[in-house]
């Protein structure tokens, strides 16, 4: 059953999401979308998909990015990851399970690399398309062009025709918190199962960001690459390879 579903963060705004309820669980996921990406975005869709008729699966969009409540130009990937601690405070609240394993994709696994060690109802923590170095990542969401934006007009105002973020304004606060935020030192305070995936052909090079991270981490802990793979896993074939190592590694 596909269900949608909505619960406040500890800012009072309200976290609109799509929750999968199988017949039967013991397992719950949280998945972290990426940017500038949602609830309904190509890889929060097909983990939905993939996992939803065997695991309450949750998928939601973080504050400032609709349909949840927020201005898109006051996004801060602090304000995600606290958003995180309202989604899992959710499905505490109205299911029973056994586990809870958290999966951030791209921005989405900076923010659940950010989180996972506040919080020890985390009992396994998946990450696709990480980064390591979050002063390199900005390099991979921001062009030239962009960043001289944010330092001449203190924003940027996106181009995509067709997208939802068309036409959508970002303030610089959200460029200057990755010279801010430190990866390497949450993930050394994780002390619980982790797996990280990673695309041979990721325009986040997999072994300065994705590898580099495993690095650091505590055990017990597994790394993936696909071969071929881009940062999405968007051939069918390398996306099914993905979703036969998460189900795996959740056991």
């Amino acid at each position: 059953m596909l269900k949608k579903v909505s619960f406040k963060n500890k800012r009072g705004l309200t976290l609109w999401g799509l929750l999968h309820i199988p017949k039967r669980f013991d397992t719950a996921v949280v998945f972290c979308h990426g940017f500038p990406s949602h609830l309904k975005g190509f890889s929060a869709g097909r983990i939905g998909k993939s996992l939803g008729s065997r695991y309450l699966t949750l998928r939601f969009s973080f504050s400032h990015t609709p349909p949840s409540d927020g201005r898109f130009e006051d996004k801060l990937m602090s304000r995600e990851a606290a958003d995180i601690r309202s989604a899992i405070d959710f499905l505490y609240k109205n299911f029973s399970f056994r586990q809870l394993v958290l999966i951030g994709h791209s921005t989405g696994a900076i923010d659940a690399s950010l989180y996972a060690h506040t919080d020890r109802r985390v009992s396994k923590l998946i990450l696709t398309g990480a980064v390591h170095d979050l002063k390199n990542a900005a390099r991979y969401d921001f062009t030239d062009y962009q960043v001289n934006e944010f330092w001449k007009k203190g924003c940027i105002v996106y181009h995509r025709p067709g997208k939802w973020v068309n036409g959508k304004k970002l303030k610089k606060a959200f460029y200057d918190e990755f010279f801010t935020l430190d990866i390497p030192r949450a993930i050394k305070k994780y002390q619980r199962p982790l797996l990280i995936i990673h695309g041979e052909q990721d325009i986040i090079p997999w072994n300065t960001e994705g590898y580099a991270l495993y690095k650091l981490a505590n055990r017990p802990k597994r790394f993936i690459l696909i071969k071929g793979a881009d940062h999405s896993f968007s051939a069918p074939r390398e996306w099914r390879s993905v979703v036969s190592r998460i189900i795996k590694f959740i056991g």
